[in-house]
């Protein structure tokens, strides 16, 4: 069935319709079958009560052959409601006593005989009746039948199916209303629409082009609006268009001058670190005069500044390029790491900790992690320089999966309106030009891409200032000294 190819109020008409026929007809018949059972057992019930009744008051005119009171006794109980005879069948199945004028018919007395159930239906004319047999004292002295009418229950059953079927009927009719309401306000306006965007010329986006809002229900002059207002955002993003290539342009240019300024710092740091150590060669000399020993520490802070920014620029700039891993083992790490960070900190009054738990080996790309844990561990001698002992604590430690890196500092953390931007390119909290805001970036990219991870804990660390955690992968071979087992540092 091609549904797509049907109108909106044929649609409606034919899943209505089949809704209503699938849901109300077998709900109909549910409850008029529910209401005749119902009804069927209640008056069941009224005549055995009955019987019992009657069964207990007979039991003494039968034993003494008492046939006027058993008459009385019969006649009082047939005038109940939808009573329509009571008989006293004695223990041989001869009629004792009966209320029929004339005497109980012969049917009556072949159907006692013939079916064994103490309930029966059977049709007398035009009645319907009910056959309800007591035994009398368990069946010794015979059975009492008391014959009720069902003329009002399959009555009022017929009046239930009457009113279903005008239920339904109205329900038809008021589909059938709703659809044309529908088709009036909805799918006569869709059609309208419809033919209003086909017939849309053909023009440039940036032409004036619009659709008359159509009439409707509410959702439809949305519609109409909407397709209207979307027509106008086009108009208006061609309008745009020209800019836009502008900007890209400008983009180009800037990515262009980008790939100048990371060839441009590459060629200033190779003759940077010759100047670095020939400074540094200077300023063991022992002889040196009172001048060069108050100005060599500016000359080497200066051009180690001009240094670090520049391998932040390199790093950077390469950040998108693919990164290299190697095995590297944690304790070897630590050890490389601390020969190059302790002469960064010589002078000041920074107290450096190293800890490795145990000794295993990890996935990384040894210089990028040198560099990373190098950054962290200067801006964290920087942070706990307003300490009264300030002191920086590096740890290392690992589980089956990762190889962990903590960077703590006892200084005053990272504010808490700052620390969603602190891996941010360019963002820092220094003074200008006390750093780039490239250090926590690069180092991010570097250590993401072989599958690490770097972050800043949620609260203080354990030493009450700044914790940075670095993840890298364990290697998966092991080296004759590896075999840790410790657990994740706690920060």
């Amino acid at each position: 069935m091609a549904v797509n190819r049907w109108s909106l109020d044929r649609l409606l008409v034919w899943v209505g319709t089949t809704s209503l026929l699938t849901t109300f007809v077998p709900g109909a018949l549910l409850v008029t079958h529910t209401v005749t059972s119902s009804a069927e057992e209640s008056l069941e019930q009224s005549g055995r009560t009955l019987g019992q009744t009657l069964a207990a008051q007979a039991v003494e005119p039968m034993l003494l052959n008492d046939h006027l009171s058993l008459a009385n006794l019969l006649d009082k109980a047939s005038r109940q409601k939808d009573v329509q005879y009571v008989c006293l069948e004695g223990h041989s199945g001869q009629v004792v006593a009966c209320t029929h004028a004339a005497g109980c018919p012969q049917d009556l007395v072949d159907l006692w005989r013939t079916e064994g159930d103490t309930v029966r239906h059977f049709r007398a004319g035009r009645d319907r009746l009910m056959d309800v047999a007591v035994p009398l004292l368990e069946g010794q002295l015979g059975r009492i039948h008391v014959g009720m009418s069902r003329t009002r229950a399959i009555e009022a059953c017929n009046r239930l199916l009457w009113i279903m079927g005008l239920a339904l009927t109205v329900a038809i009719l008021l589909l059938l209303g709703g659809v044309r309401l529908i088709a009036a306000r909805v799918g006569r306006p869709l059609r309208q629409l419809e033919r209003a965007i086909a017939q849309l010329p053909a023009l440039p986006l940036d032409a004036d082009v619009s659709v008359a809002v159509v009439g409707g229900t509410r959702e439809v002059e949305a519609l109409s609006r909407g397709f209207d207002a979307m027509v106008e955002r086009l108009r208006k993003l061609a309008r745009e268009q020209s800019a836009t290539q502008d900007r890209m342009v400008h983009a180009e240019r800037l990515a262009a001058l980008g790939e100048l300024a990371a060839g441009l710092a590459h060629e200033i740091h190779n003759p940077l670190d010759g100047m670095l150590e020939c400074l540094r060669y200077l300023n063991a000399d022992a002889d040196k005069s009172a001048r060069a020993a108050k100005y060599y520490p500016l000359l080497q802070d200066g051009l180690e500044r001009i240094a670090r920014t520049m391998r932040q620029m390199l790093g950077f700039a390469r950040s998108g390029q693919q990164v290299s891993s190697e095995v590297c083992s944690v304790r070897g790490l630590l050890a490389e790491m601390e020969l190059m960070i302790r002469p960064r900190l010589e002078g000041g009054r920074v107290h450096l900790n190293m800890h490795t738990d145990g000794s295993c080996s990890c996935l990384c790309n040894r210089d990028g992690l040198v560099q990373a844990v190098l950054n962290l561990v200067l801006n964290a001698a920087e942070s706990a320089e307003a300490s009264d002992q300030p002191e920086v604590r590096v740890e290392a430690a690992c589980d089956e999966q990762w190889v962990y890196l903590s960077v703590n500092d006892n200084g005053p953390g990272v504010p808490s309106k700052f620390r969603s931007r602190v891996f941010d390119a360019f963002f820092t909290t220094k003074p200008s030009g006390k750093g780039t805001g490239l250090g926590l970036s690069v180092s991010r990219q570097i250590i993401r891409a072989i599958g690490g991870d770097i972050e800043l804990a949620n609260g203080p660390g354990p030493l009450g200032g700044a914790c940075f955690l670095i993840r890298l992968p364990k290697a998966t071979a092991r080296g004759p000294d590896d075999g840790c087992v410790c657990k994740n540092p706690d920060c």
